[in-house]
């Protein structure tokens, strides 16, 4: 009896090993003629698995490739403010824009007590840092953060920067503006400083101050720097009177060639009110 037993067993062990032989050689024979497709994408995440890093290419940011990238960029178009915006602005100015006192182009004419200005119209940039002007309400001569603190104009708009630019350099121009603006907010916290563009000079300009096109230009680039060092809004004003050249056009410029005219003015307050920051 025992003997039978063994044979049915070995019987049943050479069974399964024959079952399992066929199979392995039906596998063998599926992967021998099926091709392989690839990886499949995984649905699985392994925690502590690490993968590979993927790298990424350069990030543009809205620029050309030319562009620079530290320029401020100008106070966009916004509805017209109308005059009571205008009314609403003190302006301090150099002998390029102090027409704006001069010409009585503002509300009051020539008894308008918005404007900062010398005695004789002319602001070197190389006084900027302890500058004083021709305080409009009682003709007093007081600096322009004794006025801010009396004033406490809600906007202040600088145009200044053309007086004296030849005999400055850049780190001169930007150190004497910004300390400009430092002495404003000192006094009056709370005044929102706008600057300007420079308006630049006509094309035969000769005049013996050294005042180019070129020059202005470079000054506007030095204008912007301050304005992304200080937080102060940038008004391109200068670019209404300007040519394509950077040059001031004749229609806008007194006889000097470097003052704008009524005209001139007229077009600045224009964007001034359609430029409302």
């Amino acid at each position: 009896m025992n003997g039978k037993l063994t044979v049915y067993k070995n019987i049943a062990w050479a069974a399964s090993i024959i079952v399992c032989l066929v199979a392995l050689f039906v596998g063998l024979v599926v992967a021998a003629f099926t091709r392989y497709g690839g990886e499949k994408e995984r649905d699985d995440i392994v925690l502590g698995e690490t993968t590979p890093a993927v790298q990424l290419g350069p990030i543009t940011v809205g620029r050309g490739e030319n562009d620079p990238i530290d320029v401020f960029e100008p106070v966009p178009e916004s509805e017209d403010g109308g005059q009571a915006y205008i009314d609403s602005l003190t302006f301090l100015l150099d002998s390029a824009a102090i027409g704006l006192r001069d010409y009585g182009l503002l509300s009051g004419g020539l008894e308008n007590q918005q404007v900062w200005g010398s005695n004789a119209g002319n602001i070197p940039v190389a006084d900027l840092a302890e500058l004083s002007i021709r305080y409009p309400v009682d003709g007093s001569i007081i600096s322009v953060g004794n006025a801010a603190m009396i004033a406490k104009p809600s906007r202040l708009v600088i145009s200044v920067g053309s007086d004296g630019l030849s005999q400055v350099t850049k780190e001169e121009f930007i150190a004497a503006y910004e300390a400009l603006i430092r002495s404003i907010r000192e006094n009056s916290p709370d005044t929102q400083i706008l600057c300007c563009s420079l308006s630049s000079v006509v094309p035969d300009y000769d005049a013996s101050d050294g005042l180019s096109s070129s020059l202005v230009g470079e000054a506007n680039e030095w204008i912007q720097t301050v304005c992304q060092e200080t937080g102060c809004p940038y008004l391109d004003t200068g670019s209404v009177v300007r040519d394509s050249s950077g040059s001031l056009m004749s229609e806008f410029a007194s006889a000097n060639g470097k003052t704008l005219n009524s005209a001139g003015l007229n077009k600045i307050l224009m964007y001034l009110r359609t430029h409302v920051a």
